[in-house]
């Protein structure tokens, strides 16, 4: 008993040691000047019932030209695109597997689970997350003629698509997540969307969660980097709050498109997307702050703003946030996206902040020791409600 007395008392010092040193940006005058305009993917919705028609400008009243023309061009472009290849399987979704005159592996239909591996008679697990359909044909045929079959006839449906997943939020008529049934490029992402709205800015972001060896170093952005495979002429990758170090640990990358150009025909904008992107349209004037702020999103520019105004703006900055690991994304004249590095701490003690121009970004990196710390605390707090519950 005395043993545990001493962990408890050592945790609840430690907390409180943390939470004495929490950092917060009182005294900043945020005096209205951005309002929250962030778009919230909540919606699911099947595409064929999202998208319009790609030979028929919009023509509803109210619409500026300007913005049904520059639709009307991307929905050119989203019919252009087309893409011959399948969707890989994965977490989710609904396989039906067959082999003709094999009893036992006739009309088997399994869930892919979170781990990607299904496991069938006779043959024991196979990787299916990551897999195309006609993949798994291929290595379930292998392996029925390794052992048991000549030349064995197998098929394998995708009868629910559940894991390809992408989502767009902002200034679209009808943002929200959105499940694929076939590989989509940007375009045909706003055309599910239903295309721009009136105050829908030029410029739009794809953002993507890689592999950390995969994502560029906070200061590597510039033009022509590509979002790890989201498309050459993007310009320039903006690298946000990833995972503490790890196997499996992940960083969130971010590429500007300009539209304008993408309407113009520039394949290389147009960038297949992935399942987990998310498409943001800003709204014109305005800054996008993410990373690991409380709520990150689109910010209107009223005035003079300040980068320390903007992370306000979006609530603040969350307890696993890096304090000196502020940066701020500006397109310059040159088309290059240059990326310049902050630290809190520093506007804390009197140093001026930066004043943001329209279509600035501004991201918090995550500090991996407090990720880990807190972790552990949420950790110990849920093996305390078990524990009491026992």
């Amino acid at each position: 008993m005395s043993n545990a007395r001493f962990v408890v008392a050592s945790v609840v010092a430690i907390t409180l040691t943390a939470c004495g040193s929490t950092r917060s940006l009182d005294g900043v005058d945020q005096s209205g000047l951005l309002r929250d305009t962030s778009g919230s993917p909540s919606r699911s919705a099947d595409p064929a019932a999202r998208s319009t028609d790609p030979g028929r400008p919009s023509k509803e009243p109210g619409l500026a030209p300007s913005t049904a023309a520059l639709n009307s061009r991307l929905l050119e472009q989203s019919a252009r695109s087309s893409e011959d290849t399948d969707l890989p399987v994965g977490a989710g979704d609904l396989l039906e597997i067959s082999v003709f005159e094999v009893e036992e592996l006739s009309k088997i239909r399994l869930r892919v689970p979170l781990r990607g591996v299904i496991s069938l008679p006779l043959l024991g697990q196979i990787q299916a997350a990551g897999r195309t359909t006609a993949e798994l044909e291929d290595e379930i045929r292998t392996r029925l003629q390794r052992k048991f079959m000549h030349d064995p006839q197998v098929s394998v449906f995708l009868t629910e698509h559940n894991s390809q997943r992408v989502s767009v939020i902002g200034a679209v008529r009808k943002g929200g997540v959105f499940t694929l049934n076939r590989p989509i490029r940007l375009a045909d992402a706003l055309a599910l969307a239903e295309g721009l709205t009136d105050e829908a800015d030029r410029h739009v972001y794809v953002i993507r969660r890689v592999p950390i060896a995969a994502a560029p170093g906070a200061g590597a952005a510039g033009a022509g980097t590509g979002a790890a495979g989201a498309g050459a002429g993007a310009a320039g990758v903006a690298r946000t709050a990833g995972s503490p170090p790890g196997r499996d640990a992940t960083a969130e990358v971010m590429a500007p498109i300009d539209l304008s150009e993408l309407a113009d025909g520039r394949e290389d904008l147009n960038v297949a997307l992935r399942s987990g992107d998310v498409v943001h349209v800003p709204r014109a004037g305005s800054v996008y702050v993410g990373g690991t702020v409380e709520r990150p999103g689109s910010f209107l520019l009223r005035g003079k703003t300040t980068v320390q105004q903007a992370i306000l703006a979006a609530g603040g900055v969350k307890d696993v946030a890096d304090w000196s690991d502020v940066r701020l994304y500006r397109k310059a004249p040159s088309g290059e996206v240059e990326v310049t590095s902050y630290d809190l701490e520093a506007f804390e003690q009197g140093k001026p902040a930066p004043e943001l121009q329209r279509n600035d970004v501004v991201v918090v990196g995550k500090h991996a020791g407090k990720a880990f710390f807190y972790g552990f605390i949420d950790f110990f707090k849920g093996a305390l409600g078990v524990a009491k519950g026992i």
